[in-house]
């Protein structure tokens, strides 16, 4: 008498047509999103040729991309033009991944009339599906690291803590919350940076997906509720995390709701032992060449922003522009210094991490990246929309500060600065923790 499992195993597996489109689909637009669209692309982990690849790779859909939105959607300024921001959800954002989603479903086409008589992609699955685990393990490990040394969300700035409430946005509000606690935040990095480490390995990447997903839902939420404009990204990230549980689903919800057990992952092919090998190398540079290099420096910003807190340079604190010149051939004009949005800045804040926040006269602040030598007298600074440029350091006195342009005296820019007072105590900040609390404090 035959042993119904082997009989049952013995017997052909038939995916429904709907599956196998479905499959077809949701394969072509992962992989290009995968690959192509710069956000959660492994081709980070290739030393130094790493990033050209994945420009070169994200050219087909960015380029005609700015072409539709100039075209088709007559986008004018910045908005029509590809450039860096902080921002995932510009219009040219929008338009290039619909282009991926029309490209994912001819080639989802394509594959159902090419490839009508195959009943089954179980082994394609399996591959598919190892992929995307990997994907996404090195993005929450990137971003879990950013919080473990809490770097995303660093605490209140200066620029933040001497603006009214209600001229602060919604993602200001978030940012600020959650750095205010770095207790909260690391918590929120070792969720995030659990679900990394347990997502490549196929024992545990079920615990890893439900971790990633649980966290992922979290972050789609502050985006969509907060307007943080990472809504796409997030959203992506939230799809390939499903993907990922998507055999498991039906297992899990029998066990949950009628207390029944069964198999998971029985919609892929068994793993081969060159699979397993394959499986091996590719874990091992994803966590060497990925969560390893990641957290040696996170580590370093981490401790270096530690040192400027304990120690600011003397020019910390908020900065007023009072005036804004620049000098072509030893003639000086007036000319300010402008934002990313073509505004002139009014006030710099240096604050003790070491970075600047910018503000313009629309209040909008600009982040900045700068650094500055106290002992050579130099200063650089770069944000989105100005190049990096290096000044030399003049002070006069403890209130004013002269920023040079470093180079041709007859050619470059100068800002003259004057301090603005503030206070020396936040409530905000040296507020603490009280477990024990006679009444609600507020303010």
């Amino acid at each position: 008498m035959s042993d119904p499992a082997t009989t049952a195993d013995a017997e052909p597996i038939h995916w429904t047509p709907l599956t196998r489109i479905a499959f077809r689909l949701v394969f072509c637009y992962c992989l290009l999103y995968v690959f192509c669209c710069g956000n959660v692309t492994l081709w980070k982990l290739i030393p130094f040729a790493g990033e050209t690849v994945e420009a070169w790779l994200a050219k087909p859909f960015w380029r005609p991309a700015q072409w539709l939105g100039q075209h088709l959607f007559h986008l004018q300024g910045v908005s029509a033009l590809l450039h860096q921001s902080g921002s995932g959800d510009k219009p040219l954002d929008w338009i290039a991944f619909g282009l991926m989603l029309i490209v994912a479903v001819v080639a989802a086409l394509v594959w159902t009339v090419l490839d009508r008589n195959r009943t089954e992609y179980r082994t394609l699955f399996r591959w598919f599906s190892f992929v995307l685990r990997l994907a996404i393990s090195y993005d929450m490990l990137a971003y879990g690291l950013s919080k473990v040394f809490p770097l995303q969300m660093t605490p209140p700035s200066l620029a933040v803590l001497n603006e009214p409430v209600g001229n602060t946005s919604p993602m200001i509000m978030l940012w600020t919350l959650i750095g205010l606690s770095p207790v909260y935040e690391i918590i929120c990095g070792i969720v995030e940076v659990c679900a990394g480490l347990l997502l490549p390995f196929r024992r545990t990447a079920l615990l890893g997906a439900l971790l990633a997903a649980l966290s992922m839902g979290n972050v789609v939420l502050y985006n969509f509720c907060f307007d943080v404009p990472v809504k796409l990204y997030a959203v992506h990230l939230m799809l390939l995390t499903l993907v990922v549980l998507a055999p498991d689903l039906g297992p899990l919800f029998n066990f949950l709701l009628h207390r029944r057990t069964s198999s998971h992952g029985e919609g892929m092919a068994p793993v081969t032992p060159l699979g397993r090998r394959i499986e091996a190398i590719c874990i091992a540079a994803l966590l060497i060449l990925g969560a390893g290099v990641m957290a040696y420096q996170d580590g370093e910003v981490y401790a270096q922003q530690r040192e400027n807190r304990l120690h600011p340079p003397s020019i910390t604190g908020q900065w007023h522009i009072d005036s804004a010149e620049i000098t072509v051939n030893g003639i000086s004009t007036p000319h300010p210094l402008l934002s990313g949005g073509g505004l002139p800045i009014t006030d710099i804040f240096f604050e003790p991490t070491g970075h600047a926040n910018l503000r313009a006269t629309d209040r909008v602040l600009w982040r900045a990246r700068t650094k500055y030598d106290e002992t050579k007298h130099t200063f650089w600074m770069t944000w989105v929309g100005q190049g990096p440029a290096d000044y030399n350091v003049s002070q006069p006195d403890p209130s004013h500060l002269v920023l040079a342009s470093a180079g041709d005296v007859k050619n470059g820019y100068i800002l003259h600065l004057t301090r603005v007072p503030l206070p020396q105590h936040y409530p905000l900040l040296d507020r603490g923790f009280h477990l024990i609390n006679e009444w609600p404090f507020e303010r």
